[in-house]
């Protein structure tokens, strides 16, 4: 209840505010909060409500159902007294358990007066209800509740008010875009273009044009009316560079008297062309250990690195998972348009002990593919990929409920069985068991003849 009484001050400002009404009730059925909107539309005394069950007051109410199920309900029509009204109810967590749920709602009436504005206000429920069902503290999605992120978030923030160059570093899939693009939106460049280019997903021939433009017959198929480059058309806001360490030496000098000169020259041009561009950069490459082996130029490195953010794993901050799934969750039920569906603790359990390689991007492509699965409106580990219960699977079987250690011959049976049936086949299974295909084989002849043994 504490952990519920903490969320609601901390965005209180925001729920007193807002022109829909608000109902939050706990874990136990109970209104804890109410704002002055659910006095204007429902008719009721906020003072004689507060402490209350839900159901003694609006018995038609979805909040207790949200509560016991984990599902969200939206577009839900309720009688409230003498009106209906239109609510969008979703549950409130703490990590993966459930402590309440909040109600954000219409007047029906009030909404068809509206009528075109209907689809703009149902818009702003939406995604004040996203908002609030996976508050983290400080509103941040991106964030997580762990105290690296907390640090890292806290040293966006500073870059955001300074035009500072920025290096932002991390592996794979850690979300190094989406801070980059967070840093951009909080500053004062906001309203100016944000243009992302990956120096490694484009041929050395033709980066150079991409990134600095090109005038008329600079180079054969260039074209009679040459081309502005992304540090053009970035102009006035921010560029960001992914991918920095995979770009050529070469490139690298020329990147070097931009960043020092703040004019770049189009490719067969004689005149400089000044330009105001903050930049920022990533990589998941060593650029310490890259200039050590001259592949990357040192003084760029630190022209680059003025404010340097490095990205952690999410195998290294795990208390993050649950926020990301329930934030991804809702953002691909609106990419696939279907409801969002809730997740079992089973299967959250499961995400929890993944190490996610492939980092949030990873786990996004998971949620997909369970979602796709999913026929229920929840996701367990059924609708989970195979691997992750294969994972799952094998870490439950060391000591079974009486406690009694398993034979040698029953954990590999099962490591195999699962293994197999996770990657399809049994080249791919023995690849990940990283044994030979011949191994494998032999080891499944030998379990086949100890069962006919048997």
């Amino acid at each position: 209840m504490r952990k519920l009484e903490k969320m609601i001050s901390a965005i209180e400002i925001i729920l007193r505010h807002v022109h829909e009404g608000i109902v939050i009730a706990d874990r136990e059925g109970r209104v804890v909060y109410v704002n002055d909107a659910n006095e204007r539309i429902t008719g009721f005394d906020n003072s004689k409500i507060l402490g209350r069950l839900v159901k003694e007051v609006v018995p038609e109410s979805s909040l207790i159902e949200v509560i016991k199920t984990g599902r969200e309900k939206l577009g839900t029509r309720t009688r409230v007294r003498d009106k209906y009204v239109i609510s969008n109810i979703v549950p409130i967590y703490d990590e993966s358990e459930i402590i309440g749920s909040i109600s954000v709602f219409l007047d029906v009436t009030e909404v068809e007066n509206l009528n075109l504005k209907l689809k703009k206000a149902q818009e702003q429920i939406d995604k004040l209800s996203r908002e609030l069902s996976t508050f983290t503290g400080d509103g941040n999605f991106i964030c997580g509740k762990s105290e690296i992120m907390k640090k890292i978030m806290y040293i966006a923030q500073k870059a955001a008010g300074v035009n500072s160059n920025v290096l932002i570093t991390g592996e794979s899939g850690t979300g190094k875009e989406v801070l980059a693009h967070y840093i951009h939106k909080l500053g004062s460049r906001k309203e100016k273009p944000f243009v992302a280019i990956n120096c490694g997903a484009i041929p050395e021939t033709l980066l150079e044009s991409e990134l600095f433009g090109y005038e008329p017959g600079a180079f054969t198929g260039a074209g009679n009316r040459g081309k502005a480059g992304i540090f053009e058309l970035a102009n006035g806001g921010t560029i960001f560079l992914d991918e920095v360490g995979d770009m050529p030496l070469a490139l690298q000098v020329k990147l070097l008297r931009v960043l020092q000169d703040k004019e770049i020259q189009r490719l067969g041009g004689t005149t400089g062309i000044k330009l105001d561009v903050r930049v920022m950069a990533a990589t998941n490459k060593p650029l310490e250990k890259m200039i050590n082996e001259k592949s990357f130029r040192e003084d760029l490195y630190y022209r680059l690195n003025v404010i340097e953010i490095s990205l952690p794993p999410l195998r290294e901050r795990k208390e993050d998972i649950p926020s990301y799934v329930r934030f991804l969750l809702d953002k691909l039920a609106v990419q696939l348009k279907i409801p969002c569906p809730g997740i079992s603790p089973g299967a959250m359990k499961t995400l929890m002990n993944y190490d996610f390689p492939g980092n949030i991007r990873e786990l996004e492509n998971i949620l997909e593919k369970s979602m796709v699965m999913d026929e229920d409106g929840t996701i367990d580990n059924d609708d989970l990929p195979g691997f992750l219960n294969a994972d799952a699977g094998a870490g439950r079987f060391y000591i079974d409920t009486e406690g009694k250690w398993p034979k040698l011959k029953d954990v590999e049976k099962t490591l195999l069985e699962k293994t197999i049936a996770a990657f399809g086949n049994k080249t791919r299974a023995a690849k990940a068991l990283g044994i030979s295909r011949a191994t494998l084989y032999r080891m499944l002849e030998e379990l086949k003849r100890d069962n006919v043994s048997k």
